[in-house]
């Protein structure tokens, strides 16, 4: 069990992330049932959304640190119907509301402000996209596992040269063709002297070629070792019933079934003398709803009628979900309150299986609860937990 799921990770890692990731499955807890007995779980495979986070040191001087920022922040979708892998890249000072403050501010401030958890908020809010999964990595992490692959071979597109005492980076990279040790690929997925375009760009080109070295034979032998850096440099809320479920990504990637994209913008915006990236929200919402939503029926959706509950003591949450299941053609009945608020998963639950599978596929959720003898005035009930915060 151990070897496969360092077998799983090393590959997710390369698909997954730009600036290094694994999948180190922990749990936040227990999904509990919404009703008690004669209950089913049954698996929902519909899209898996991940938001990638790779945090920098936060180093103010050297020996001093403080709170890291979301140095790289990437959307990961796999359709395991079609085996097809989206990337979306978010550059680091894309303009945006937090949710809680009061103005708008770069994207990766929201690491700085409230951690993983606002990060997932925000950026769920920006692409009004479910996202309860996050794989979140250290940029130390990331180093040490170049290192234990024996390094990344890339064509460097020019000369690169930086130095930053405070956040401790030093890039001095020759243009052309070379094996980059983890420092070195650090340098060259984080060098931003051109546009933060360019860099998103690079961090794409660096994962196909990391995920091509990470698959040759030689290095499934160096998995105790990567299992190790990963656990110690990786986190994740991604259950791991759900992990193996996707291990077909692995094959996706292989085929070159992947599609990657950067969000398309003006770099050059300044507001009180700072710098800031305003994101074409227009070219934005087409591309999400081109390659990160199902492909669904509506006529079929209309059939459906679905009830809403509010299981985290977040409205806003409710009324999110709300506005995509009627996006998606659902028939939505009403917004109420769930029996308690310290529903930490969001949970489908209805007495029709193909009903279920369809209102969990529209939100990106991963089992649904079948109940023959579900007591309810909708066919299908949604309860909305922790996980689908905006």
């Amino acid at each position: 069990m151990r070897r496969k799921r360092a077998i799983l990770m090393l590959a997710v890692f390369f698909i997954a992330i730009t600036a290094g990731s694994a999948w180190f499955f922990r749990k936040h807890g227990e999904v509990e049932p919404i009703v008690g007995g004669g209950d089913e779980v049954l698996p929902a495979d519909g899209k898996l959304h991940v938001l990638i986070i790779g945090e920098d040191d936060g180093l103010v001087a050297p020996g001093k640190s403080v709170t890291g920022r979301s140095d790289t922040l990437m959307v990961a979708s796999y359709d395991p119907k079609s085996g097809d892998v989206s990337l979306l890249s978010i550059p680091r000072d894309t303009l945006v509301e937090i949710p809680g403050r009061v103005n708008q501010d770069k994207i990766n401030h929201a690491f700085v402000f409230g951690g993983v958890d606002l990060t997932l908020r925000t950026v769920s809010k920006f692409l009004n996209m479910p996202l309860r999964y996050y794989v979140h990595v250290h940029t130390d992490g990331f180093r040490r596992i170049v290192d234990a692959l024996g390094g990344v071979t890339i064509d460097v597109e020019k000369n690169m040269r930086y130095k930053d005492e405070a956040g401790d980076l030093y890039i001095s990279l020759k243009q052309g063709e070379q094996v980059l040790t983890g420092k070195q690929a650090e340098g060259y997925v984080r060098y931003r002297l051109d546009s933060d375009i360019k860099r998103t760009e690079r961090q794409q080109k660096f994962i196909a070629a990391a995920l091509k070295e990470a698959l040759k034979p030689v290095n499934i032998f160096k998995i105790n070792q990567i299992f190790k850096i990963t656990t110690e440099s990786v986190k994740t809320n991604i259950p791991i019933s759900v992990g193996w479920r996707y291990l077909s990504i692995v094959q996706s990637v292989k085929n070159s079934n992947v599609t990657s994209f950067t969000i398309e913008g003006d770099d050059s915006v300044m507001i009180n003398g700072i710098n800031y990236f305003v994101p074409d929200m227009k070219k934005l919402e087409e591309v999400v709803e081109g390659y990160f939503y199902s492909a669904v029926d509506k006529s079929v959706n209309q059939q459906i009628t679905v009830q809403v509950l509010i299981g985290n003591a977040d409205r806003a949450s409710g009324e999110q979900v709300v506005d995509l299941l009627r996006k998606y053609g659902f028939s939505v009945l009403g917004l109420d309150v769930a029996d308690r608020d310290d529903y930490l998963v969001s949970q489908v639950a209805s007495c029709n299986k193909d009903a279920a599978l369809a209102v969990a596929e529209a939100l990106a959720l991963h089992e649904v609860f079948i109940e023959p003898q579900l007591d309810a005035v909708a066919d299908v009930v949604v309860v909305v937990g922790k996980d689908l915060l905006p």
